[in-house]
């Protein structure tokens, strides 16, 4: 999706949220008929679109185990297994 268009997109999100809140906070009813769920579901397939664009980088993760059938040390720190180093 182009910039234009995803401006265009997030300012009539924006106008008619504020549409909504303002009918329902302050009850002032808005002149033209506003549909905050078609918005809202056409912002977020937009954003999927967004998402589904990008390139994703795998991440790492890097666990130790603890071992739980030796008894602790006494002065407060965990002992890992293995052992790092």
């Amino acid at each position: 999706m182009d910039t234009t268009a995803n401006i265009k997109l997030e300012t009539e999100f924006a106008n008619t949220a504020y549409q909504d809140f303002k009918s329902k906070r302050f009850g002032l009813t808005p002149c033209c008929y506003y549909d905050l769920q078609a918005v809202c579901i056409k912002r977020q397939a937009c954003g999927w679109e967004t998402l589904q664009a990008e390139i994703l980088t795998p991440s790492t993760v890097t666990y130790s185990i603890i071992d739980c059938s030796t008894t602790p040390p006494t002065n407060g720190t965990l002992q890992l297994y293995p052992p790092l180093m």
